[in-house]
């Protein structure tokens, strides 16, 4: 006989599973919003955990937590303190409305954020390169071109401003690095890359 709601319901409440008693805010590690969710469910229990200062150990209180966003419906588990997925690191930019082109952009931003947060900081640094590439051909530029030639048409072009074309030539060394020599980028190195891309995105698109 199939079981009710209602049942699994009881099922996860004899295993110490309950809905929170309050909400919980926390930025979305699925769409970057910042929610205040009160629909989940939550379990604490007390642990005795070893110390070689106490031979019966020493108790401690462990918390689970799962809350579904109300904004993507997505769950976010807490462990503790620790947040899994984690918030995605970066500048969030809503593309919709904005044309298929610039969506593409902002999606393949997302992935680098999202890469990054994983820990494959090579990953997104490559991506970052592959993004230049992306912004030069819907402002104009043929696809097929070497990549240096994406680059020079963004500054040629006035797409990016004489005091950013440092900014693009940092974008372009690194994945140059990534791409031809054995090394693995470092997180602070994908980071800065981050905030770099970030800003060549919000001048280009999302200027006020």
């Amino acid at each position: 006989m199939a079981r009710g709601p209602e049942d699994r319901y009881y099922e996860f409440a004899e295993q110490g599973w309950l809905p929170p008693q309050e909400a919980r805010s926390y930025v979305c590690g699925w769409c970057g919003r910042t929610v205040s969710s009160q629909l989940g469910m939550g379990k604490s229990e007390l642990r005795i955990e070893s110390s070689p200062l106490a031979p019966l150990g020493v108790p401690n209180q462990f918390s689970r937590d799962v809350r579904v966003c109300t904004h993507c419906a997505c769950a976010t588990t807490f462990i503790e303190h620790n947040q899994l997925p984690g918030p995605l690191p970066g500048e969030h930019f809503e593309a919709k409305g904005k044309g298929e082109h610039v969506e593409l952009i902002a999606t393949l931003y997302n992935e680098a954020r999202f890469a990054l947060r994983d820990g494959a900081a090579s990953c997104a640094t490559l991506m970052f390169r592959k993004l230049l590439m992306h912004v030069a051909v819907e402002q104009g530029a043929k696809p097929g071109l070497k990549f240096v030639q994406y680059v020079e048409h963004l500054k040629d072009e006035g797409v990016v401003g004489k005091p950013q074309h440092g900014l693009l030539t940092r974008i372009k060394d690194a994945g140059n690095l990534e791409n031809h020599e054995v090394r693995r980028a470092s997180p602070q190195e994908a980071r800065d890359l981050l905030d770099l891309t970030s800003l060549l995105i919000r001048s280009v698109y999302f200027a006020a």
